[in-house]
């Protein structure tokens, strides 16, 4: 039994001992690799700023992610003159030959810098190496590609880039809204075409509605109020087309509002009532106001909010729901008049 114990004592102390070895041998590793950086850096950055230099000099020896990485956190540290010379001096030095290469790397932290940096490349090399990683088989990173191609000189059209990330194909709902906000702002008429084309899913095209919605284009009410009057009353969409009209303002949202307020979904009438408060449409009172009485609370409070809205016609309703109400038109009415500090 002593033999066993002292057995066990000598094994865990040469666990110990290795553990320990490892530990440093990591410990030396890793500060061996930092001079190295510091090395790097204090070596490239010279070289960046330096015109006189010919491209290539003193970065022979650097491996591609050393200086790809160097490279770009020294162009993010910069603005203006100097942000414009370190970009052009990096594109001598043949930082964005490397950050090509990079892009076939297995590592996804490694592609996703590469993607980065030759977004600062405006190039027909480096855009035609973004196009092609639009088929990265990591989301994040075609949507970076996407997005670094959107901002360019020569960007593609929308079209194009919904149709190589293979939106058609409704792959990425999160990747489809990111970019069509992008999109939205600077280049809302595709973006429309995008609302227009039936022949898309119609996720893909609701994430177009919402993008513009968030860039409050008013073009687009009359299409989406259209939608929102031929949408099923039970379906997934007829909710978004509303709070999109609400999110954009418009009176002319009208006739799609008032329609939604009577739908039999309880997510529409939500929708449509917060668009009648943010729209102020006066004309809704009566349906608010009868809303009140809903079963569900998440309708009653959005109907009281709305008539909050509306200014003095919707607090005279909701006073006079507060006094001759049912109880849950009561309950609504009175609490969103306490929140507010109004009188009963």
């Amino acid at each position: 039994m002593l033999r066993l114990i002292w057995d066990l004592s000598l094994l865990l102390a040469g666990a110990a001992l290795a553990v320990m070895s490892l530990l440093v041998l990591l410990r030396a590793l890793s500060t061996r690799r930092r001079d190295r950086l510091l090395a790097a850096r204090r070596r490239l950055a010279p070289l960046l700023l330096d015109t006189s230099d010919p491209p290539g000099e003193g970065i022979g020896g650097m491996a591609d992610s050393v200086v790809t990485q160097l490279t770009l956190d020294l162009i993010q540290l910069v603005r203006g003159a100097e942000r414009i010379q370190f970009i052009g001096k990096a594109a001598e030095l043949g930082v964005p030959d490397r950050l090509r290469r990079q892009l076939r790397s297995f590592s996804r932290r490694r592609r996703m810098i590469a993607v980065q940096g030759l977004a600062l490349f405006d190039d027909a090399l480096s855009r035609e190496a973004l196009l092609d990683t639009l088929g990265d088989r990591d989301d994040e990173i075609r949507l970076a590609a996407a997005l670094a191609l959107g901002r360019g000189d020569n960007r593609p059209g929308l079209d194009e880039l919904v149709a190589r990330l293979g939106l058609r194909d409704n792959r990425s709902s999160l990747l489809t809204v990111t970019l069509f906000r992008h999109y939205a702002n600077e280049a809302p008429d595709e973006v429309q075409a995008i609302v227009l084309d039936t022949d898309l899913p119609l996720s893909v095209r609701l994430a177009a509605i919402e993008a513009l919605a968030v860039s409050g284009d008013y073009r687009l009410v009359p299409a989406i109020v259209e939608l929102g009057l031929r949408a099923p009353d039970d379906g997934e969409e007829l909710p978004r087309y509303l709070h999109a009209l609400g999110r954009i303002g418009h009176p002319a949202a009208r006739e799609a509002v008032l329609a939604g307020l009577a739908s039999n979904s309880m997510p529409a009438r939500v929708a449509a009532a917060g668009a009648a408060g943010r729209i102020a449409l006066l004309e809704s009172a009566d349906q608010l106001a009868g809303l009140l009485d809903a079963p569900e609370w998440w309708v009653r409070f959005r109907s009281a909010e709305a008539l909050l809205q509306l200014g003095d016609t919707g607090v005279a309703r909701l006073r006079e729901a507060a006094t001759s109400g049912g109880e849950a038109a009561r309950e609504a009415a009175t609490t969103m008049l306490a929140e507010r500090g109004l009188a009963p």
